[in-house]
């Protein structure tokens, strides 16, 4: 993969990374994570920065977490056990915090497709607005596992938990007007209106005093150690080889085995098969 595929611009008191694998929809990779996590960290270090833009070139914000190789998808903890998964998905999970604890706020500018990985960015991100036309999804129940790990907590400091529970178990679509009713963005405006929201929303945070950013972002990240949503990234490494090795019986859907055995792309189509239909909205 090319090294463009995270591109990081400043102007003024705004630093911007942008996804950049249109082609691919900007599925993510370890390697797009720590670039991000990494330039989150170059922003944070820029005193002349104010504010993080997080958004995807093309037709996609993100649809998730590259597929394209089951082994890393899944962690490798079925190819070369527990303990290497355990290091390799800690760092994931590190990562994602240390953008949540970010010194500087993060606006995702988000359109499109939001799935997986991207939706987890998103919720880790200060502050989101959405077009239209944005879907999201937390499909791992899809693949014949066991809800997203390290997301539920977090989710339900953010939706509660009877909504919480719906989201991980069932993984099915959500519009971007319900991902503003429920509270995992701030904002949902006219596709061509995107531009001009989330500029709005950035001149105001970059017309706020540096200390009184760093501040309140320091008074956000008290309050996620007091309220426990620090630790929610723990399970995420804990419990997530688990739910990759899990028994299954054989009437029961695992796509790990399934790509094994016939394929990715036999994989997805027996996945929406499996769980397609209204309900599910994929």
């Amino acid at each position: 993969m090319s090294d463009d595929s995270v591109e990081y611009s400043t102007a003024g008191p705004v630093a911007r990374i942008l996804l950049n694998r249109p082609k691919q929809h900007n599925a993510l990779t370890d390697s797009m994570l720590e670039q991000i996590a990494r330039l989150v960290r170059q922003a944070d270090a820029d005193d002349a920065v104010k504010v993080i833009v997080l958004e995807g070139n093309g037709a996609s914000f993100s649809a998730g977490f590259d597929m394209s190789n089951p082994d890393d998808f899944y962690g490798g903890a079925e190819t070369k056990g527990t303990r290497f998964a355990i290091r390799k998905l800690r760092v994931r999970a590190e990562l994602m915090r240390d953008l949540l604890y970010s010194g500087k706020p993060i606006v995702a500018k988000v359109h499109s497709n939001c799935i997986g990985a991207g939706m987890y960015l998103v919720l880790v991100c200060s502050m989101a607005v959405a077009a239209d036309d944005a879907v999201f999804g937390l499909p791992e129940e899809r693949f014949g596992s066991s809800g997203t790990s390290w997301l539920f907590p977090f989710l339900v400091s953010q939706c509660g938990v009877k909504k919480a529970t719906e989201l991980v178990m069932t993984g099915r679509k959500v519009t971007a007007v319900e991902a503003e009713r429920l509270n995992l963005i701030n904002r949902v405006v006219p596709r061509a209106d995107l531009d001009r929201a989330t500029d709005e929303l950035v001149a105001a945070l970059a017309s706020l005093p540096r200390d009184g950013i760093a501040i309140s972002r320091t008074v956000a990240h008290l309050s996620f150690d007091m309220l426990g949503i620090g630790a929610a990234f723990t399970p995420h490494y804990t419990a997530h080889p688990m739910v990759v090795r899990m028994q299954r019986e054989p009437d029961e859907f695992d796509f790990h085995a399934e790509s094994r055995a016939n394929g990715m792309k036999a994989a997805i189509r027996e996945r929406d098969r499996r769980f397609g239909g209204d309900y599910w909205g994929w």
